[in-house]
């Protein structure tokens, strides 16, 4: 049994060095993905290649869809505290759904669907959808009125041990 003097100096000594504080390595900033014009399907692209991604400014996160070897995958990403060194952070990765297929909106590539379709040819229980919405409200006191976009992400994915559904919101400017 380790005597609690013995544990005490490994935490000091540990801290001091800063064992088990990695840090995340940072994504690039991602270029702009083209429009495939007359289509809406999304064509086989190179593995890694990202057909969404929409961050967060005030703390860091984001979601993405990206092109894989069997299909797509959307994933969100954290920043968040290492629950054993609240020193440290890391980024959280959560993947959302993986897809068989992606249909983007000819008007603007940042509307899609993406599905799995099943071994049977149905439509699986695994789907992502974003939605532009523009919101309009009158400013309290005064007369004027103030309107911005919204895209909003909505990731449900119905297969067992998963959480059946998680939403997102971003400002238009923060995707691409």
């Amino acid at each position: 049994m380790r005597s609690p003097l013995r544990l005490s100096a490994f935490i000091i000594m540990g801290s001091l060095f800063g064992l088990g504080c990695e840090v995340a390595p940072r994504q690039d900033p991602l270029s702009e993905t083209a429009v495939i014009p007359e289509t809406t399907e999304v064509k086989q692209g190179v593995v890694g290649d990202v057909l969404l991604r929409c961050d967060e400014p005030r703390d860091g996160s984001y979601v993405e869809v990206v092109q894989t070897a069997t299909g797509y995958e959307a994933a969100s990403y954290a920043e968040v505290n290492d629950p054993w060194d609240c020193r440290c952070t890391y980024t959280q990765r959560t993947v959302l759904g993986q897809y068989t297929q992606c249909r983007k909106s000819t008007v603007d590539p940042r509307i899609m669907n993406c599905y799995r379709i099943e071994p049977n040819g149905t439509t699986g229980k695994v789907v992502l959808s974003t939605t532009r919405i523009e919101r309009t409200q009158m400013v309290i006191g005064g007369s004027q009125t103030v309107s911005y976009q919204e895209l909003n992400i909505a990731a449900i994915n119905q297969d067992p041990g998963q959480t059946p559904r998680k939403d997102f919101n971003y400002d238009m400017e923060n995707c691409q």
